[in-house]
């Protein structure tokens, strides 16, 4: 008597196409295991403790301090002090606590100058630069027009820094910005050396990577200690405010990481996918580089599992599965169904 295929069922059609071997030849890609201990990983985040957060009233008391700062900007007529103080926070990581205000205020500073942010228009390069960016940042159809590739320009280190951050805001066929961007990265690389300390290292962080390219919590950390040693500039209860708040949002993000691995060691992944990459870590690093708000937690949690099975899924298909394997695991995806008919492998 004839044994039956063990990879389908003899009801299925596909086993009139599908032979599956009995002992199919599996490849390897030889991944390097992940470098994160899980369990120490788990244990070190399971004893955070809850107070590192801070006094729920100090730091309401903080907050409010800080929305009167931003009412009374809003109130002013020096909108190149509004933004900077917008920008500030934006980079700071806690303008979502004021979204209400900071759109108050960007939709003020809009409607009160053409869209075409000029030198002209702005009285200076820098604050059209700044206008330009945090205006087309946030939703707003505008432009950057004007001569910018002027020797002077080259001269003032702190304008061609702000130019060349917005022109990486261009679309396809700025190239006035393109050319704006090669034009001040040389500038800047030029007057390093007789840069004051402090905006030297602004410059060096921006022409590594800019700050539109930039992961946002990762930029907020470097930032926060960037502003804080700007002791002449800086705002002591702004400062204060933004290191309660970064150290509660970090408590969130450590939360989502410990239900996103016991979720991974509950799932047993580990064990059936042995030939896979484990990059979980990675994975919910880029989530969080794509929506790290706190209350957007779901969100984050939901991305960083369906990234890490879509790098499982990959290696399937690259490295372990076999010709015969694939065509009955791709049918089955397709049909969508809770029970398929066919017999898959085990680790399908």
């Amino acid at each position: 008597m004839a044994m039956a295929n063990p990879c389908c069922r003899p009801s299925s059609p596909l086993c009139r196409l599908v032979r599956c071997s009995l002992a199919p030849a599996r490849r390897s890609a030889n991944y390097p295991p992940s470098s994160w201990d899980y369990d120490s990983l788990l244990q070190s985040l399971n004893n955070i403790g809850h107070d590192r957060v801070g006094d729920p009233w100090n730091f309401d008391k903080l907050k409010a301090g800080v929305r009167e700062r931003l009412v009374r900007a809003s109130r002013g007529d020096d909108q190149t002090a509004k933004l900077r103080l917008v920008d500030t926070m934006q980079r700071l990581g806690v303008a979502y606590h004021f979204d209400n205000d900071i759109a108050g205020i960007l939709t003020s500073v809009y409607g009160s100058k053409p869209p075409r942010c000029s030198w002209d228009d702005d009285g200076d390069v820098a604050s059209a630069a700044l206008r330009f960016r945090l205006l087309r940042k946030n939703g707003f159809a505008v432009s950057l027009t004007g001569n910018f590739l002027k020797p002077e320009l080259q001269s003032d280190d702190a304008e061609g820094l702000l130019l060349y951050e917005a022109s990486y805001l261009s679309f396809r066929d700025e190239e006035t910005l393109d050319e704006a961007r090669k034009f001040c990265a040389n500038g800047l690389k030029e007057l390093l050396p007789s840069m004051e300390p402090h905006l030297r290292c602004s410059v060096v962080h921006a022409l590594d990577l800019p700050l539109h390219w930039r992961s946002p919590r990762l930029e907020a950390r470097w930032f926060i200690d960037q502003y804080a040693r700007d002791a002449s500039n800086s705002d002591q209860l702004l400062l204060q405010f933004v290191m309660m708040d970064f150290e509660s949002v970090q408590t969130v993000h450590q939360q989502e990481l410990v239900r996103l691995l016991r979720w991974r060691k509950e799932t047993g992944l580990g064990e059936k996918f042995g030939f896979e990459r484990d990059r979980l870590m990675e994975c919910f690093h880029c989530a969080n580089g794509i929506v790290w708000e706190p209350n957007h937690g779901p969100c984050r949690e939901m991305l960083a599992k369906l990234t890490s099975l879509l790098l499982n899924l990959d290696d399937v298909y690259d490295v372990y599965g076999t010709l015969d394997e694939l065509i009955l695991f791709t049918d089955t995806i397709g049909r969508w169904e809770e029970y398929p008919m066919e017999i898959l492998p085990e680790y399908m």
